[in-house]
């Protein structure tokens, strides 16, 4: 059990960075490959949980994890951007300063997370916690549509993330397949959009 809970804290640590990764590329490819790795080891924690509790729905979580978001979304992101010449060069905006940002923001993370440890007395949601703030701030300072929407599946897996660590097990198969069919439909109107008009800007998108 506790080196099931080293692994799961290292591979958390590990989702973190990625998180930090996300906010620093400047190129949309490196972003898609950087949150398929991300979604890969949300699957191994979500798998890794399932087969300590001999839980069979969280197994099916994990590899419905990996196949969509690790799989299927980057694909179609990749497709998109390699059909777009100017995706090659292209680089997309961000705020100066965001590593330090996201450093903040992490840090208030954790100290936003003490009444949650207060009503639960567990520290397993500190990491998702804190991955769910820093994905907040990845959409707030990109610019781009398709980049934004990168932001929200990592949203998404901390959310997932999250309910693992503390949500009562039968409602997390709900909630992962819920925040998927969400995540679908978002894709599929930014890329629709994309294939009519172009790389979006978020400016070209509300004006």
């Amino acid at each position: 059990m506790a080196v099931t809970a080293e692994i799961i804290n290292l591979l958390g640590a590990t989702v973190l960075l990625t998180a930090f990764l996300l906010l620093f590329h400047s190129y949309m490819h490196s972003v898609i490959e950087t949150i398929s790795f991300q979604s890969v080891l949300i699957g191994l924690i979500i798998g890794i949980v399932g087969w300590e509790n001999g839980v069979r729905e969280l197994i099916l979580l994990a590899g419905i994890t990996v196949a969509f978001r690790a799989i299927i979304i980057p694909w179609l992101l990749a497709r998109d951007i390699r059909d777009e010449y100017i995706w090659r060069y292209r680089e997309i905006k961000t705020t100066h300063h965001v590593m330090v940002l996201g450093l903040i923001v992490a840090v208030a993370a954790y100290f936003l997370y003490m009444p949650v440890y207060d009503a639960t007395k567990s520290w397993n949601g500190v990491i998702p916690f804190v991955l769910l703030f820093l994905s907040l701030l990845i959409i707030v300072t990109r610019r781009n549509a398709l980049a934004q929407v990168v932001g929200y599946v990592s949203e998404e897996n901390a959310l997932l993330y999250l309910a693992v660590m503390l949500s009562p097990i039968p409602m997390v198969l709900e909630f992962g397949i819920l925040l998927d069919m969400i995540a679908f439909v978002l894709l599929a109107v930014v890329l629709g959009a994309e294939k009519r008009y172009g790389p979006l800007e978020v400016e070209e998108l509300v004006g």
